[in-house]
């Protein structure tokens, strides 16, 4: 029995770790029961000794500063050179680890709501003291008797801000592996927040289907598919959990940490929100007050992240693996890391696949801080009303016109209800023609259609019993790109594969073709000129491939150069009347227009806020005047240049009126009616705008 513990009288031991025992015990004092953790270095290499007290002393310090009543509660901590160790409240109940399996594995939404938002209430609170638990696990949160939860053993948690020291190696794994999320994997010393989303998004995952979303045949298949491969949505493995919330959940779950929720809190609230919590959301209130400051501290992250995304001021890239979109440099960047993690581990074999297995996201969306959300909302009723008075009077919020060659840009109307439920929750790509609107919502992996006035018609139809089909007919991870031919068929490529899908006029899944030129990484973008050619955004081989897209034969490749003339990463494209390719290099954040035979005739724009100036670039399209309007994401607008690449005006703003965005990610022209369709991903919704010519 441990001895040296002054005024505390161990009772029995209650648990034991990798590098501690966790002790009941009386306080002589007040007689109350604690517990107690004391750092065991009994079979630790002497070498390693300092080290794992400094580790066990960071711990304590941690813990100790964290006072939230959904976080154990550290109360005395040993400063003794020769005892290491720290008192803690003692907690009455059982772990989450522990009620699953009471409860056959899993629980309901309803059930497990009441957990998720104690967890989260303290895991905020954390946050907000940049604080990163980065352990997060049924077995470290724990249910008392009287149904408070709490999270535990703050164990591998750092100081965000203040952590100084050498003892989380780059390619060292914490944590159990199967809720680590994939940048800890790459290097566990650079999370932040977003770990922490990511493990509590496999825990809810788990909770709620009884099955784990990332798990192999050993540690080496684990690690793959924790880091390339996406989960079986949750809808598909219980039935009864709505899309909604299966949509949510998956949101957690994404390998880029910008492509999470920016905050726990914003996780908590769009789960609230979900179908199956409906009534309860109706009886209880939002998260409380502290809400804003904690949103502010999770968008503040995110923000500075976004704004380096791409490159630096000197226009090189970025190799900060939390931020960067991924150019092939740092794709081999992330290879290199991921294989000295799996290295370390002894997975040589794993090691040599990596590239093989790894595979690209998509680009971020920001969104405003929640005080400057409500200060919009606020503003929008304003808007409204001036819009409304203005009738058919042009959005000009934010624009610069040049004298002579403005064309007014007015709202229509606006796709966000399906029979009074919400139609999307990140509607990323958006396609027109012939009086029907194609939509991609990549939070609910499903294309649906809509006619014209934007009535819904019906969702694409696919075909998993076909045996032959590589995507299990036409199912979509991340749809990146698409485009309607001449015929009315849809043409679907996915950021997470190769793989172009094929869809009738009906919308019912044909087949599929495979770019036979890709290699890690998925396609970026579509398009199909008049004569029946299909061109792919393909940022891999820094390359345009293009394909008949009746049969799928790949025909040649279209490149910009090379060295630093080359595309970086391709991404959005168009045609034009006259079978010109324009194609976004969000790389560069420039446009680049090439004639129907892959030459190139011109390129414009750089990074920035200015003028003809982007801030990533996402997507691109042509009007019958050959304009083009070009959507620049994280500036919230759209830009138009005559065909000579000339500035001609802005329209467009951060909100959440007419005519304003969030993030927005995608934009398609209907020639035929001088329609503008925005898939405005921030404000869950397709924004129809009138282009009206003189």
């Amino acid at each position: 029995m441990a001895d040296g513990f002054g005024y505390y009288q161990i009772q029995a031991e209650i648990g034991r770790g990798g590098m501690g025992i966790v002790y009941r015990a009386l306080d002589t004092r007040n007689e109350k029961t604690v517990a107690i953790k004391q750092l065991i270095l009994e079979n630790v290499d002497p070498e390693k000794h300092k080290e794992f007290t400094e580790r066990f002393s960071r711990e304590a310090e941690t813990a100790s500063r964290l006072t939230h009543p959904n976080i154990v509660k550290v109360l005395d901590v040993s400063d003794s050179t020769e005892s290491h160790y720290y008192v803690m409240e003692f907690l009455e109940g059982r772990s989450l680890r522990q009620e699953l399996a009471r409860k056959g594995g899993k629980l309901s939404p309803q059930v497990f709501w009441n957990v998720l938002k104690q967890v989260s209430e303290g895991l905020s609170y954390a946050h907000s003291l940049n604080v990163v638990h980065r352990d997060i696990k049924p077995d470290n949160i724990f249910i008392l008797n009287d149904g408070r939860v709490v999270l535990t053993d703050f164990g591998i948690a750092r100081i965000a801000d203040l952590e100084a020291t050498n003892i989380t190696k780059t390619g060292v794994m914490l944590g159990t592996l199967a809720y680590v999320s994939p940048e800890q994997l790459q290097n566990a010393k650079k999370v932040d927040h977003r770990a922490d989303i990511f493990s509590l998004g496999v825990v809810s995952y788990e909770a709620l289907s009884g099955e784990l979303p990332f798990t192999g045949d050993g540690i080496a298949a684990t690690i793959v598919k924790i880091m390339s491969q996406e989960e079986t949505p949750l809808h598909i493995v219980k039935p009864s959990i709505s899309d909604e919330l299966s949509a949510v959940v998956s949101r957690t779950l994404r390998k880029k940490p910008r492509d999470r929720f920016r905050s726990v809190r914003e996780f908590l609230r769009e789960v609230q929100n979900c179908p199956d919590l409906r009534e309860l959301s109706n009886t209880e209130s939002g998260p409380g007050p502290e809400s804003e400051e904690i949103d502010m501290f999770a968008t503040s992250v995110d923000l500075q992240i976004d704004e380096s995304l791409i490159t630096t001021s000197s226009g090189e890239f970025n190799n900060d693996p939390a931020a960067i979109e991924h150019a092939p440099e740092a794709q081999e960047l992330e290879n290199r890391q991921m294989t000295e993690t799996v290295q370390s581990a002894g997975f040589s074999d794993l090691a040599r696949n990596l590239k093989e297995s790894s595979h690209k996201g998509l680009a971020p969306v920001a969104r405003p801080p929640e005080n400057q959300r409500r200060r919009l909302l606020r503003r929008d009723d304003r808007d409204s009303s001036m819009t409304r008075r203005a009738g058919n009077s042009a959005v000009k919020s934010s624009q610069e016109i040049m004298a002579g060659t403005y064309t007014p840009i007015r709202p229509k109307f606006t796709i966000d209800r399906v029979n009074n439920e919400q139609a999307f929750l990140e509607p990323a790509v958006v396609a027109c023609r012939s009086g029907r609107i194609v939509v991609a919502d990549i939070a609910r992996r499903r294309v649906s259609i809509f006619s014209q006035d934007g009535r819904f018609i019906s969702n694409l139809v696919l075909r998993p019993e076909l045996s032959n089909s590589s995507t299990g007919g036409g199912m979509l991870t991340k749809p990146s790109g698409m485009d309607i031919d001449e015929r009315g068929r849809i043409y679907i490529c996915d950021s997470s594969d190769h793989y172009v899908r094929i869809f009738d006029n009906q919308g019912c899944f044909l087949k599929e073709f495979k770019n036979i030129k890709g290699k890690s990484s998925g396609l970026q973008g579509l398009a199909i000129d008049s004569t029946g050619l299909l061109y792919v955004s393909d940022a891999d081989n820094r390359a345009l491939q293009v394909f008949q897209s009746d049969v799928g034969i790949w025909v040649r490749e279209i490149n910009k150069g090379h060295g630093e003339e080359a595309f970086h990463l391709p991404s959005g494209i168009t045609t034009d009347r006259l079978n010109r390719i324009y194609v976004v290099d969000y790389g560069t954040s420039q446009i680049s227009i090439f004639n129907k035979k892959g030459s190139l005739l011109r390129s414009f724009g750089q990074k920035g806020k200015g003028k003809g100036m982007f801030n990533v670039p996402r997507a691109v399209a042509v009007d019958k005047q050959d304009r083009i309007y070009v959507l620049d994401s994280l500036n919230h607008r759209i830009q138009v240049f005559a065909s000579s690449g000339d500035w001609l005006y802005s329209f467009g703003e951060l909100g959440h009126g007419p005519g304003q965005f969030v993030g927005p990610a995608d934009l398609c022209i209907d020639t035929d009616n001088n329609l503008l369709f925005i898939a405005d991903k921030g404000n869950k919704r397709i924004q129809v705008l009138e282009i009206a010519f003189k």
